[in-house]
């Protein structure tokens, strides 16, 4: 049976996913939302308490959380860092620090810890299986025992495991998030179409600038809404409890396939496969952003805020399958599986009738 209520604390609220989380929760009969960060997203519903924090500094988050009962937290946040590169021969990937994401964890747990805490949810991603060093096994389930550290998911995991008992834990491994907010993190399909505008704009068609073998491989998303709601619906669930669960849209595609449908969005005509890292490339085209801005009337968004090279560029690169299964959590009852294609189509779409991108 679902529970019918409680106080959600969701921790680095300013996410693509932790967004949605708070405006599921915030509508849900019985159930109240509360955002932490640092700084308040942009785009929190006036009815939505906002607590401002450092998550690095434990006193902090005890005097700030001191007066609030918790009863679910989930944690979203992520110590800042410099990750993405291009998976080019002899590139070197980029291991987030564990000490910072660990520490955060630990702070904001310790000052919710009460009688009234009840459940504690962390968002973690498919890099626990190691796609971000190269081919890994495939599919990957929720047994697998990960790679070789560091990775701060298995820090956040060990730590989940020793310090529950009168709570319950849950983990989420979404494959690359991606949802209707910008400025919310690295975005993909965002990303996508301020490249599919500039190139338009220059009078080029869409050239694919990932590798040859990453247009052919399958692939695989996470929308946001949907990592949202398995959230919400681990934090209810028992047979969720003590639980890591792989949460992605529950299909396969292929650039090849995809691509075509981009190149139609813009009206644009297809281009050749042409491997060029996007960091360098974009590296001097704010100036054309700005000139596309102005033409196409949008938004007065900087270049940064909308486009994500460096991410662009890592999951281009990846030049193998990357395939979560979903077995396990749709055996618990998590249904709910999102058509990768159309949510690109149709993300691509929000933004052109909010004037983000045109």
């Amino acid at each position: 049976m679902p529970i019918e209520g409680g106080t959600m604390l969701v921790a680095g609220a300013t996410g693509v996913a932790a967004q949605n989380l708070i405006e599921i929760v915030r509508k849900a009969k019985g159930w109240k939302a509360i955002g932490l960060s640092r700084t308040p997203p942009a785009s929190l519903p006036p009815s939505v308490l906002h607590i401002a924090a450092d998550m690095m500094d434990a006193e902090a988050c005890k005097r700030a959380l001191k007066d609030v009962k918790v009863t679910h937290l989930v944690f979203a946040a992520r110590a800042k860092h410099k990750l993405y590169t291009t998976m080019a021969p002899g590139a070197k990937v980029g291991v987030e620090n564990v000490e910072p994401n660990i520490t955060m964890l630990r702070n904001v747990v310790a000052a919710c810890e009460g009688p009234s805490l009840k459940h504690v949810h962390v968002i973690q991603g498919s890099k626990w299986y190691g796609f971000h060093m190269g081919p890994y096994p495939t599919p990957a389930r929720e047994s697998a025992p990960g790679h070789m550290p560091p990775n701060f998911y298995f820090d956040q995991q060990k730590f989940l495991e020793s310090a529950c008992g009168p709570w319950t834990w849950s983990t989420s491994r979404p494959a690359a998030i991606n949802g209707k907010n910008v400025g919310s993190g690295p975005n993909l399909v965002s990303t996508l179409g301020v490249y599919a505008l500039i190139s338009r704009h220059l009078g080029l068609p869409l050239d694919f600038p990932g590798k040859p073998g990453a247009f052919k491989s399958l692939m695989e998303l996470s929308d946001a809404e949907q990592v949202a709601e398995s959230i919400f619906w681990m934090c209810q669930t028992p047979a969720a409890e003590n639980q890591a669960f792989n949460v992605v849209n529950g299909d396969l595609f292929r650039w090849e396939s995809i691509w075509p449908r981009i190149a139609e969005h813009y009206g644009m005509k297809m281009g050749t496969v042409r491997y060029f890292p996007l960091v360098q490339w974009m590296a001097d085209k704010g100036p054309v952003w700005d000139e596309i801005v102005k033409k196409e009337g949008l938004q007065a968004r900087s270049l940064d805020d909308v486009a994500s090279w460096g991410f662009a560029d890592f999951l281009l690169g990846c030049d193998f399958d990357i395939i979560s299964s979903t077995t396990k959590i749709r055996k618990a009852g998590f249904h709910r599986m999102v058509d990768t294609e159309d949510m690109v189509i149709d993300q691509l779409t929000h933004y052109r009738n909010e004037r983000i991108l045109a």
